[in-house]
């Protein structure tokens, strides 16, 4: 009778202690992904330290991470990236933290979307898991990550030029592929505790990747700053999202070519979302305007150039409208190609200050 009481004891333990030992679990679905992106294009012309390209998805469907919402559930949690091949670590361009890919030259930088929320890169605005890492979300910011079963991230990568590439020959380059260039995990943290559960990383490879080679040709613009006023706009002018504000100021860009030449421009710099290819995001200070961007837009020209008004893509190589057949061959008959900005409601809310920004401009031709 009394070995049957000891057992019985010792399974009522076993049943308290298991049951005790339940809580909310989280994990990704896969333990590794590879982003693959489009070509891209390299122009000699484009200046060192300058983005090269948009912010371009991945083809893929993005990491999804899985949560039981078993109880107790989690009273925080967030999601980090962490880059692992820190090669080319040291170099920051348009506030991004850039990394080397394997091509001299050519640069690069993850960016990571949860459930749809703001991208967020590198940057140093936050270290979690050392200087090379970001927090991607986080609770305290999103609290419905809290009652949420799956949280999906998507992958963006944007292109930068660190360098002048070196040329085998020819117009295109080939670049390896780099394996676990980072890794993707959620930490976790039940209420009322202290510890912080970690999930299994997602390590993320980069695939191989086609480059184009523009020409370094023989145009040239007959002066390399344009200073474009857009004046003081009052906020009340703005009415929503997307909406303009103050006078569309016009600004030429003056071209000759040593040989008759058929010219594109194209236009790289900070985008204000990626949603708004056409839109420069404002420069960052402690006085600097919120909820406003800088549109730029294709001014009177003659075929075959777009009509005036339509929109500018920035950070674009490829897919660029001719805008002029140049035949001036010196600066004194330097043929101009028209352009446009003017302020842009980006935000719900917009908050005054300075109202700045840069883009670097680029010839391209054959």
């Amino acid at each position: 009778m009394k070995s049957l009481i000891r057992l019985g004891c010792i399974l009522l333990l076993a049943g308290c202690y298991s049951q005790s030992s339940l809580a909310e679990n989280c994990n990704a679905s896969a333990g590794q992904t590879t982003i693959n992106t489009q070509n891209i294009t390299y122009l000699p012309t484009l200046p060192v330290n300058s983005q090269m390209t948009s912010q371009m998805p991945d083809n893929g469907g993005g990491v999804h991470f899985s949560c039981d919402l078993q109880m107790p559930t989690a009273g925080w949690k967030r999601i980090v990236y962490q880059q692992m091949d820190t090669s080319g670590a040291g170099t920051v361009i348009n506030g991004h933290h850039v990394y080397a890919t394997k091509l001299e030259g050519i640069g690069y930088s993850l960016g990571f979307q949860c459930n749809g929320g703001s991208i967020r890169y590198i940057d140093g605005s936050s270290a979690p898991a050392g200087n090379e890492s970001t927090t991607v979300c986080d609770s305290s910011q999103l609290p419905g990550m809290l009652t949420q079963r799956e949280l999906t991230v998507k992958m963006y990568i944007t292109f930068f030029k660190t360098a002048d590439v070196t040329l085998a020959g020819g117009n295109h380059e080939n670049v390896d592929a780099q394996p676990q260039v980072g890794k993707l995990f959620i930490e976790q943290q039940a209420a009322g505790t202290e510890g912080t559960i970690v999930s299994s990383p997602t390590i993320i490879d980069l695939a191989a990747l086609n480059v184009d080679i523009g020409s370094s040709g023989s145009c040239q613009v007959t002066t390399s700053s344009i200073n474009v006023g857009l004046g003081t706009v009052n906020k009340a002018e703005f009415k929503g999202v997307n909406t303009v504000a103050g006078s569309l100021q016009s600004f030429a860009i003056p071209i000759f070519c040593s040989i008759p030449t058929d010219v594109k421009i194209g236009f790289f710099g900070v985008s204000a979302d990626p949603a708004l290819s056409d839109t420069l995001a404002l420069n960052q200070d402690a006085q600097a305007a919120k909820g406003v961007g800088i549109r730029l837009s294709y001014g009177n020209n003659a075929a075959p150039a777009p009509a005036a008004g339509t929109a500018v893509k920035l950070n674009e190589a490829s897919n660029l409208p001719v805008l002029k057949h140049i035949t001036a061959s010196s600066a004194g008959s330097a043929e101009k190609i028209n352009f446009a900005a003017q302020y842009v409601q980006t935000g719900e809310t917009i908050s005054p200050g300075k109202a700045n920004g840069i883009a670097t401009f680029t010839l391209i031709y054959n």
